[in-house]
């Protein structure tokens, strides 16, 4: 079953055979979770992602990422440094497997258990929440198509005000290096539309995954 929800300008796309699947990619970890889904990913937390969680009043996760030891600050995102085997990779032996890159296999997101993320939905960025692997969309078939579109404009209705936040800020002479608390305080003061998302019905595969 595919599902989407939006709440508090937050979508996700909520898939029932996340980790369980057999996908090339999403079921095959050489490290110690299997059918990770697709959390290989190191989270990066965009000016707009940051405005979402400033917006549902959880100020002091952000907070907490700053304070995290794998967090890297650049000036208009945060990244949080997952796990990453470089022993086991350099071990392995088999760099490429068809033109792929087998180091997905040796990665972990931070927030990634046995049980799945740890940090819920409206904390993660986005692009966690809009994924959906290969193998899903393929049993979707047609129907894919709206979730595909909502897709789209999501991430273009992210990036173009995420860009004008970076020129406000870029103009104000301000950034997450520079000056934290201030930069924070702004993007919590800028006025941001919210997104109008498609209402779309669960779509069900279980016939073509069996």
């Amino acid at each position: 079953m595919l599902s989407y929800y939006f709440e508090d300008n937050i979508p996700l796309f909520s898939c029932s055979l996340c980790g369980k699947c057999d996908g090339f990619i999403e079921s095959t970890s050489l490290i110690h979770i299997k059918n990770r889904g697709c959390c290989w990913y190191f989270p990066k937390y965009t000016l707009m992602d940051l405005k979402n969680i400033i917006s549902i009043e959880r100020v002091d996760f952000i907070h907490e990422l700053k304070e995290n030891e794998k967090t890297v600050i650049s000036n208009y995102h945060l990244e949080v440094k997952g796990y990453f085997d470089e022993e086991g990779y350099n071990n392995y032996g088999v760099k490429t497997i068809e033109d792929f890159d087998t180091k997905l296999f040796f990665r972990l997101c931070p927030f990634s258990t046995e049980k799945g993320c740890s940090i819920d939905f409206k904390l993660r960025p986005h692009p966690c929440n809009l994924y959906l692997c290969r193998q899903v969309i393929d049993y979707c078939g047609d129907e894919y198509r709206m979730f595909s579109k909502e897709r789209k404009d999501y991430y273009s209705y992210m990036n173009y005000y995420n860009e004008l936040l970076k020129r406000e800020l870029i103009d104000k002479k301000i950034d997450l290096i520079k000056d934290f608390d201030r930069t924070i305080e702004f993007i919590s003061k800028y006025e941001v539309p919210k997104f109008e998302p498609r209402k779309l019905n669960s779509l069900s595969f279980a016939r073509r995954a069996g």
